[in-house]
Parts: C-alpha cells; sequence; structure tokens
C-alpha cells in the first residue's frame, strides 16, 4: 500500500472526516489493503508487494441509472508543493489501478456484491497549506494523460474548490433545512422518460454539477379562527454553481419551468459567490431580475457562505 503509514482520517484531516457522511452514502470499508492482481499494473519503487490501498469503498442508488453505484476513492493532503501534473498523472494511474482489481478482489467480494457496479474513483486532492492555486490547478488537469482501458472507468478530480462549495451548501442545508420540523430530500427531476424520483443522498453526478436540486417539506404553524393549525409548505430548492450573471440566472428560472419545480409554496434560489462583486450583484440585483421570471412573493435569494470571502461580503 502506497501510504499505508497514513490512515484515512489522517488524509482527510483539514477537510472534514465527515465531508462523505454528508454525501448520504453507504461505506462499505476503508483503509483496507488488497493484493494486485492484474499483470498490465506497474510494480512501483514504493509498492513492492504489488497491493494496492483502498481509502474508502462507498455505494449509492443512482435514480437515474436505477442500479447500486460503487465509488472507490483516493484521498491525497499535501501542501501545495506537492500537488502537481507528474503527481496527478501517478495518483489517476494509481486509482484506475486500484479499481480494475477492486473489480475482482476476494478480499473485496461481500462489498462489490452490494453494488451493480464498480468502475468510478473520486480523486479527492486538498492542498493543506493555504497556498492553492485554483488557475495553476485546472491547468494541471487539461495536461493530464492516462492510458486508456479496454473497460472504461469514470475518475472525477475534486481539489480544495469543490470541497468548500461542497461545505458551503451541506452548512446551508444542516443550518436552515434540517431542522426536526423539516423534511429534506435531494430532488431528481423526471429527464428523458425517467421517474421523478426524492432521495435522502446525494448523486456524484450531482455533486459535479453547476445545478443541485432539492426539495423541503416544512411544517409551518396558521391560526383560522382561533385555534392553531400545522401545515406543510414544500420548497423547490436549486444550488446555483454557476457563474453569477444575469444570463445565468434566466437560464435557471427557465430551468426551473422547464422542469416543472413551479408547483411549491417556496422556491429557493441558493448561489454561491465566489467574488466581492458576485456578492453584490446578488444582493442588488437577483431577487428583482429572479421576479421577471418566477412568482416574486414565492422566491428567496440565498448567497451560500464563501470561507474566502470576508463574512460582510456574504451575509
Amino acid at each position: 500500500m502506497g501510504e499505508n503509514a497514513k490512515k484515512i482520517g489522517e488524509k482527510l484531516e483539514g477537510f472534514g472526516e465527515r465531508l462523505y457522511q454528508r454525501f448520504g452514502w453507504t461505506e462499505l470499508t476503508r483503509d483496507t489493503e488488497i493484493k494486485c492482481i492484474r499483470t498490465t499494473h506497474k510494480n512501483e519503487k514504493d509498492n513492492p508487494k504489488r497491493t494496492h490501498g483502498v481509502d474508502l469503498y462507498h455505494c449509492y442508488y443512482d435514480a437515474y441509472k436505477s442500479q447500486t453505484v460503487g465509488v472507490i476513492t483516493e484521498c491525497k493532503n499535501y501542501g501545495w508543493q506537492s500537488i502537481n501534473e507528474k503527481n496527478l498523472e501517478k495518483w489517476v494511474e494509481q486509482l484506475l489501478g486500484t479499481i480494475e482489481c477492486a473489480q475482482i478482489s476476494e478480499q473485496l467480494k461481500e462489498y462489490n456484491s452490494k453494488c451493480s457496479s464498480i468502475n468510478t474513483g473520486i480523486l479527492l486532492v486538498h492542498a493543506n497549506d493555504g497556498k492553492y492555486d485554483e488557475k495553476k490547478f485546472r491547468d494541471y488537469i487539461k495536461k493530464l494523460k492516462y492510458k486508456t482501458r479496454k473497460n472504461p472507468v469514470n475518475i472525477f478530480i475534486a481539489s480544495n474548490k469543490e470541497i468548500e462549495k461542497w461545505d458551503a451548501m451541506f452548512s446551508y442545508i444542516e443550518k436552515e433545512l434540517k431542522s426536526d420540523k423539516d423534511e429534506f430530500k435531494f430532488y431528481y427531476p423526471s429527464i428523458m422518460g425517467s421517474d421523478l424520483e426524492t432521495l435522502q443522498h446525494i448523486t456524484l453526478y450531482q455533486l459535479f454539477s453547476s445545478y443541485i436540486f432539492g426539495e423541503n417539506k416544512k411544517q409551518v404553524k396558521t391560526e383560522i379562527g382561533g385555534k392553531e393549525y400545522i401545515g406543510i409548505d414544500n420548497e423547490k430548492i436549486i444550488f446555483s454553481f454557476d457563474e453569477i450573471s444575469k444570463n445565468s440566472l434566466k437560464y435557471l428560472c427557465d430551468m426551473f419551468k422547464e422542469l416543472q419545480l413551479e408547483g411549491a409554496d417556496r422556491y429557493k434560489l441558493c448561489f454561491y459567490p465566489e467574488t466581492t462583486e458576485d456578492a453584490k450583484l446578488i444582493d442588488e440585483k437577483f431577487k428583482i431580475w429572479a421576479s421577471k421570471f418566477l412568482k416574486e412573493d414565492k422566491v428567496e435569494i440565498i448567497k451560500l457562505d464563501n470561507r474566502n470571502l470576508s463574512p460582510v461580503d456574504t451575509k
């Protein structure tokens, strides 16, 4: 195991071991060493025993695929200087090899039986010294080279930026939408003939999407004729990680209508500002613009917290 001295809790330090708990996925195993059983895999100098390390192995149900997806995660928690194109290529290749051997591993047979497919992985890369450079990281990703596989494997790469976005979204959900009187679920609209679904967990494709949908059933008290009644308000929610602009807002509102999300008591449009200019535009214009496309009395505009901005800008 390349980093057998480092347990997963240590690797996740700095961006929270709760990250995956928030996704709502089922953890199958962690910190597991499996035998390398494919001769095509390189015998790395730091891996003379020909093994692979499985940091995290999860599964979740994908409503659109109608199957349980197995996901293997490789975590890298280093200073920025160690995060470069060469290491990224090496880490992707390591993860590809781990997934290929995991698919037919006797040691994982019990866990594999719970999954419809095991061809997906996440490379979770975190710069832990405050020197993360988003532009350089994207340049590294664009230049990545790796061998094509006979059987395709899907690799998703997340960095500080994705981790911070996810943290902002889940912090809002936990604070505002998960009280004892709320019932929040992720919302999967009917697309190309699929059935509409609401689930407790988020899918991998949603995590990496610019738009994430949610639904919240909220208990509300009303008084009629001196008597108090408990009712249910239906809230439809979109978390937008697209650019902050009038055009992107119009697109979001058009999509809201196209996916028939208007049948609700309240629409919560949540945006993630990446600059002070974004935060100012959301404050000053978004409610006015959104009211041109959706019913004004139902629209609520929300700014998610970006830890890289001053709290003054995001409140």
